[in-house]
């Protein structure tokens, strides 16, 4: 099946729908992580940060332990996002995250969808 939409049209549909509100923050990333001991994933979402750096970011969103539908379609659409749309100039693979608590590697890796909060790429 060939499709003509951008590599991040569904993505950009989740977030759309579920950060509605005008005072919502414009999501930047969506960071996938897997944790290579357990299985599980995590999904955390962030914005640009007040201080205008470009590439500073906060995350202003967390997945919970038990997946609501939310997270369980974001998790879903970043896997079909990197097995079909990768942009590897644009997007990343995190080999090895350390916490910024202990400042220990957590055991996960993962794949960031950047430019998410930039304007649609061509075909939307």
């Amino acid at each position: 099946m060939t499709t003509t939409t951008a590599p991040t049209a569904r993505l950009r549909a989740l977030l759309a729908d579920e950060f509605a509100d005008a005072d919502a923050p414009t999501i930047s990333t969506a960071l996938l992580l897997l944790n290579i001991r357990t299985g599980k994933e995590e999904l955390r979402l962030f914005a640009p940060a007040e201080d205008g750096h470009p590439g500073h970011e906060v995350c202003v969103w967390k997945s919970e332990d038990e997946h609501g539908p939310f997270a369980l379609d974001m998790i879903e659409a970043i896997h079909s996002h990197r097995l079909r749309h990768w942009r590897p100039e644009t997007d990343a693979f995190v080999l090895g995250v350390v916490s910024t608590t202990t400042n220990r590697p957590t055991g996960q890796i993962g794949w960031a969808v950047n430019g998410l909060g930039t304007d649609a790429e061509a075909g939307a």
